[in-house]
């Protein structure tokens, strides 16, 4: 864990700092070698939340975008079970950074604890070829004309692996593909994106959203903006054509 409590106030690890578990209050002894981040650990074998997973460099970046109090916060459900946060807004939306495989029994575990507020950004850089696989979907999905952002649309059944292991999710996905160069597309920007997953009946959508528009939107509330859809492009497209086929008659009209 990155925090624990030290004579009552949360403090981040230290070599030879003693403190107490924000979850259960056990004793926590810091960790700051040279190899892994410097973290907190329970003395012994302890464990008082068993979702809670060894934390990455990619982890610290995601949490370190929001304030120090919305970090790792304790949640308790009214059956008493207790469970830490990797990040929770004052309005009560979770956001949980996924790294690791999740098995579907502890995602869907965690959706019902947390509710229709949590939100998952998960990792697409564990595996090289869970990048690779995502960037030759999107490049073959159809324009998804319906969405009112830009999106691609295709069969579940022909997803990637990483999709389809986020198919059983009922909340928000965002996959964190890195700077993966999606400049085929032709989007203002190629890189900083963040994709939203949307599942829909037989098919699934991929929508790109900034990385900066989604720390936003939880940080003060902003507008989720995405990039212009396909049907409002097309449209867009054919008002200038006409308005350029009009300029032309008008030229035409006065020899």
């Amino acid at each position: 864990m990155k925090y624990a409590l030290v004579d009552g106030v949360r403090q981040e690890a230290t070599s030879k700092l003693l403190g107490a578990c924000i979850g259960c209050g056990s004793p926590m002894i810091a960790k700051c070698g040279t190899k892994k981040l410097h973290h907190w650990a329970h003395k012994g074998r302890l464990e008082c939340d068993h979702w809670w997973e060894p934390e990455t460099e990619w982890h610290r970046n995601w949490k370190n975008q929001f304030p120090k109090d919305w970090q790792e916060v304790r949640h308790v459900a009214e059956n008493g079970e207790v469970h830490i946060a990797d990040v929770k807004t004052p309005k009560g939306e979770a956001l949980e950074f996924q790294y690791s495989a999740l098995h579907p029994d502890e995602l869907a575990a965690r959706e019902a604890f947390y509710g229709a507020q949590m939100t998952w950004i998960a990792s697409g850089t564990r595996l090289k070829r869970d990048a690779e696989a995502f960037r030759r979907a999107v490049f073959s999905a159809a324009p998804d004309f319906i969405a009112e952002l830009r999106a691609w649309r295709m069969p579940i059944a022909k997803a990637p692996a990483i999709v389809q292991r986020w198919a059983g999710s009922r909340c928000r996905v965002f996959l964190d593909l890195g700077d993966l160069d999606f400049s085929a597309l032709r989007l203002s920007v190629n890189y900083g994106l963040l994709w939203h997953v949307i599942y829909n009946p037989g098919s699934v959508s991929f929508m790109p959203i900034l990385k900066d528009a989604v720390i936003g939107h939880y940080l003060s509330g902003k507008q989720l903006l995405g990039f212009e859809s396909h049907s409002a492009e097309n449209q867009r497209q054919l008002l200038a054509l006409e308005a350029q086929l009009a300029r032309r008659g008008r030229r035409r009209f006065r020899f």
